[in-house]
C-alpha cells in the first residue's frame, strides 16, 4: 500500500487531474483533484515546493472480469484531505473518479450537511443525484465530525477551468503532441475565440481534431 511519496513535481506538466512526480528514477502519475492541480500551476516559480509530499491512495480501477485492471494513485496535500476522500469514496456508487470531479465545496461544509442530513445540499455538487444523496447521507452520517471541525479551505476540486487554465493547458498538450510553440499558439487562440463555452481540455482537443478533420464532424 503505497500512503504518501516524496519527489519533485514537475509542474510545467500539471494537467486538470494529474501531475507527475519524479523520484530519483522513477517518474509516478498521480491523480489529484482538479482545485489541487489548480493551486500547484498558478504557484509562482520561486514559491514551488519541491520536494513536495503528496498523501496517496492506491485504487485498482477497471471491473473484475471486464477487462484490464490498471492501478491508480489519487493524491493530496494534506492527510486530513486523503482521510475524508477515502471515506467518501466507500459510498456505492461513489467512485474515485466520480469523487476528483463532484468536490467543489470545503470539505468541512460538505461533511456538516451529511451529519445534518442536507441532501440538497449535496445534490448540488455534479455527479450527485437524488439517489447517490441519499446514499451518501445513510452511509456516513455519524462519521464526519471530524471534517465538520476543519478549519474552512479551498474546496478540492473546481467545476470549470478558467480561460488562462485552459489555454495553458491546451499549449501544453500540443507541444507534447510536437507542434512547435509557435502553432501551438495560433491553434489555441483560433479555437479558443471561436468556441468561448469550452470547459475542459477534452472538449479543446475535439474542436482541434475536428478542425483537422472536417469529414470526422
Amino acid at each position: 500500500m503505497i500512503t504518501e511519496i516524496t519527489g519533485e513535481v514537475l509542474y510545467e506538466r500539471i494537467q486538470r487531474n494529474s501531475l507527475l512526480l519524479k523520484v530519483e528514477s522513477l517518474c509516478y502519475e498521480i491523480l489529484v483533484p482538479s482545485g489541487i492541480a489548480s493551486r500547484l500551476r498558478h504557484l509562482a516559480e520561486g514559491e514551488r515546493p519541491n520536494p513536495l509530499t503528496i498523501y496517496t491512495i492506491y485504487y485498482i480501477d477497471g471491473a473484475v472480469g471486464g477487462g484490464h485492471l490498471i492501478p491508480r494513485l489519487v493524491g493530496f496535500l494534506d492527510p486530513l484531505d486523503r482521510e475524508f476522500f477515502e471515506a467518501f469514496t466507500t459510498v456505492p456508487g461513489v467512485g474515485f473518479m466520480r469523487a476528483l470531479k463532484c468536490l467543489v465545496r470545503p470539505i468541512n461544509e460538505i461533511a456538516l450537511a451529511i451529519e445534518r442530513g442536507d441532501t440538497a445540499f449535496l445534490k448540488e455538487m455534479p455527479f450527485i443525484g437524488t439517489k447517490t444523496a441519499e446514499r451518501i447521507v445513510t452511509e456516513l452520517r455519524g462519521k464526519m465530525a471530524k471534517f465538520a471541525l476543519a478549519p474552512p479551505e479551498e474546496p478540492l476540486s473546481i467545476e470549470r477551468e478558467s480561460a488562462s487554465e485552459l489555454r495553458a493547458e491546451a499549449l501544453q498538450v500540443l507541444e507534447q503532441l510536437e507542434y512547435s510553440r509557435g502553432e501551438a499558439q495560433r491553434i489555441t487562440d483560433g479555437i479558443l475565440a471561436h468556441h468561448k463555452n469550452l470547459k475542459t481540455i477534452d472538449e479543446f482537443l475535439r474542436k482541434v481534431f475536428e478542425q483537422q478533420h472536417p469529414e470526422q464532424r
